[in-house]
């Protein structure tokens, strides 16, 4: 007795490799001009969690607990300057938010999708 067709499989199949797709379709934009990949958030944030979140972090759409993870990177090929990023988790399902640091403190990158 066959529990799945073989239609069902290849269905199936598919849309897993559509899920990486959605999420890579995705980027946040930051104040000082540099884009971030969706797939590099979920990566970094994925089981690095912060339990002592600090005051001075960008507030929560939701207002509710959450962890967080920060990571520097380049600003870019060009200019080689390293920024300081902040990824919070939220919710459930997770939620993101990203925020980069400049001199004027955090500021929330703007998730968009990509062209």
């Amino acid at each position: 007795m066959k529990l799945i067709s073989t239609n069902t499989t290849v269905a199936l199949a598919g849309l897993l490799l559509l899920i990486p797709t959605a999420y890579g379709s995705l980027q946040y934009g930051c104040e000082l001009g540099d884009l971030v990949s969706m797939e590099l958030v979920l990566r970094l944030s994925s089981g690095h969690n912060e339990s002592h979140n600090r005051d001075g972090n960008p507030a929560i759409p939701t207002r509710e607990k959450y962890t967080s993870t920060s990571f520097t990177k380049k600003l870019s090929a060009i200019d080689t300057r390293h920024v300081g990023y902040l990824i919070q988790v939220y919710g459930d399902p997770p939620q993101y938010q990203l925020s980069q640091y400049s001199e004027r403190g955090w500021g929330v990158c703007a998730l968009e999708e990509s062209h």
